[in-house]
This record gives structure tokens, C-alpha cells and sequence, in this order.
């Protein structure tokens, strides 16, 4: 007979440091990161609403093009404009926000320094791309700004969002080191600390996709209508990392650090903030 699994009962909740303003720089604009944004927009609303300072920076070097619709969150009269400044745009326009765009790839000494050195800030990294190369990019960022102060309490969180066909997960951490019980202040219900996304999954940091399509390279609807891409995965990536925040900053009940799913199977598991979970998923995976 299989026991009850009390994981998320005895899970912790993740508690990020005591801050004046929360910084969102989301990394990546196309399928997932369409969606994303305005999610984390909804978000910025609700917690100004709060009184909380919240500062966005959307980063992304790619303009649409028609191959992005309709997987992306983007339309037929925006082919052509920048995806960063097309979706702040949008932002600011529906939702009175100020959400600031930068057209170009994601560097740490560009995006993310001018923030690192206010003690006040708590800088979040939502990472949306597809390749290890930026994931590499925002691995070094959390390792070189990172930083601690004496209880421990994380200045920068990475959360990564990726996928496949039909599955995806969704992971958030904010150390690079190995851990030896991922800092949790055990004795106590709070969580200060996680093993980043890469500590979790170290196949993010590299080149492990293999080529399945010998004709050539095929558009993303074609993808879909090939049954290669489900139409609705970025999105439900982007809505695991919406949630997320969402449980982190307004809710104040995140217990979990990792949330896959599968829509061919229409599953979906989560490992949580207890030592037994955190240790067993860095050491599966070393």
C-alpha cells in the first residue's frame, strides 16, 4: 500500500529578502516569453496596487516574423517590429506600466549590474529561451551578482521556463554552488534559498538537442500542423511562471521549486522545499 505524500504539507515557503523594489528582467520574447510578460504585467498591477515598487526590463534581439504567429503572443500587424518594444508597448498601454526594452541579447554587465549594488533591490531573471548559450549567460549573471548577506537571503532569483513537443517545466533557484542542504533554514518554515535551474537540470548549460528533421528547417506553424509543436505548450510554460511569481511576491506561499507537465498525457508533478527534495533532485542529476 503506497503512504500519503505530505511533501507539500511539510514543504517550506520560500521567503525572499526584505526589499523596496522588486526587478523583473525577463530574457527572451518569442514563444514563451510572448506570454510571460504579460503575465508578470498582471502581476506589476497587482502589487503596485500594494504600494510595491516593481521595475520590468524585457530583453530580446529578434523582431516578429510570420513564423511566430500564431504560437506566439504576437499578430499579423506587428511582423517586422521589435518583440521587446512591440510587448512593452503593449504594457504600457493596457495597464499604465512602466515597462522598459532593450533590442538586443541578454548581457549580465549591461542589464543587470545597475542593480546589483542597491542592497534595497531584489532582482528576479525570468529566463524564456530555447538555447544554452543565454542560459549560460544568465547562469554567470546569478554567479557573479549573486552575493549574500548574513541570513542568507538571496539578492537574485533565477526562474526558467522550457519545453518540449508537448511537455515543459518550469524551475527557480538562486544559487549556482553546489549545496549541501540548499540553505534551507531548517528548524523554521522558511525557505531563503534554492539550488538554481542549473544545478537541477545542468543539461540547460549545453548543446543537447539533436536533429530530427533532415529536409531543412520547418516554420513553427508548420511544426504545429506536423504535430511537432503543440500550439498551446508556451503558453502553459508562460502560466507555470506567471503562477510562480505570483506565489512568491503577492500570495507569499510558494512551496515548490520545480513543476513539470506533459499535455499529451495531461499530467503535471512538482518537487517542493523540503530537504528530502532538494537533495535527491541535485544528486539524480549530477
Amino acid at each position: 500500500m503506497n503512504g500519503i505524500d505530505l511533501s507539500f504539507a511539510q514543504a517550506a515557503v520560500v521567503m525572499p529578502k526584505e526589499h523596496t523594489t522588486l526587478r523583473i528582467i525577463q530574457v527572451g520574447a518569442g514563444g514563451t516569453g510572448s506570454f510571460a510578460s504579460l503575465a508578470i504585467a498582471r502581476l506589476m498591477y497587482e502589487l503596485k496596487e500594494y504600494g510595491k515598487a516593481v521595475e520590468f526590463l524585457i530583453v530580446d534581439p529578434d523582431v516578429v516574423e510570420s513564423g511566430n504567429i500564431p504560437r506566439s503572443n504576437f499578430c499579423t500587424a506587428e511582423i517586422g517590429s521589435s518583440k521587446a518594444q512591440t510587448l512593452a508597448k503593449r504594457i504600457t498601454l493596457a495597464w499604465g506600466l512602466e515597462c522598459h526594452y532593450a533590442n538586443e541579447p541578454f548581457d549580465a554587465e549591461v542589464h543587470l549590474k545597475q542593480s546589483s549594488g542597491d542592497y534595497r533591490t531584489l532582482t528576479v531573471i525570468v529566463g524564456c529561451v530555447d538555447n544554452h548559450f543565454a542560459r549560460r549567460e544568465m547562469h554567470l549573471a546569478v554567479e557573479k551578482y549573486q552575493g549574500y548577506r548574513s541570513d542568507e537571503a538571496a539578492n537574485i532569483w533565477w526562474i526558467d521556463g522550457g519545453n518540449g513537443k508537448f511537455s515543459g517545466q518550469v524551475l527557480i533557484g538562486s544559487n549556482v554552488k553546489q549545496l549541501k542542504t540548499a540553505k534551507l533554514l531548517v528548524g523554521s518554515s522558511i525557505c531563503r534559498s534554492l539550488p538554481a535551474p542549473s544545478l537541477v537540470h545542468p543539461e540547460l548549460l549545453t548543446d543537447l538537442e539533436k536533429e530530427t528533421r533532415p529536409l531543412g528547417p520547418i516554420s513553427c506553424p508548420d511544426r504545429i500542423r506536423l504535430g511537432e509543436q503543440s500550439l498551446n505548450v508556451n503558453q502553459r510554460v508562460a502560466v507555470e511562471i506567471g503562477e510562480m511569481l505570483t506565489a512568491m511576491f503577492l500570495t507569499r506561499n510558494l512551496r515548490r521549486f520545480a513543476t513539470y507537465f506533459d499535455l499529451e498525457t495531461g499530467t503535471t508533478s512538482s518537487l517542493y522545499c523540503t530537504p528530502d527534495h532538494i537533495e535527491s533532485a541535485i544528486r539524480t542529476r549530477k
